[in-house]
């Protein structure tokens, strides 16, 4: 999702990943005529059970985004870690 804020331009991507970490990501990137830059990640550690949050660069991030960030995070399932079945079946037993 593509969006604009004070003339800049935004792209927020989910990515998961499954080596080393397991989980899903959620990736604030900025668009200039001469790159792409990762400003930030949400990322729900499957495997761990928990949510971590870090920055890339050392940059102004609109509030605006941010906010759009963590909407999308809440709202698309975010918070609800993905059991593994075998996991799953050794508590059960």
């Amino acid at each position: 999702m593509g969006f604009t804020i004070d003339n800049r331009r935004f792209g927020l991507v989910l990515a998961s990943d499954v080596n080393p970490r397991d989980g899903l990501g959620w990736q604030l990137w900025e668009y200039t005529n001469r790159k792409s830059v990762l400003l930030l990640e949400i990322f729900r550690h499957d495997d761990l059970k928990k949510i971590s949050f870090e920055t890339f660069e050392p940059m102004d991030i609109p509030y605006e985004a941010l906010e759009i960030v963590l909407n999308d995070f809440n709202t698309t399932g975010g918070r609800n870690f993905i059991v593994d079945p075998e996991e799953d079946s050794e508590e059960t037993t």
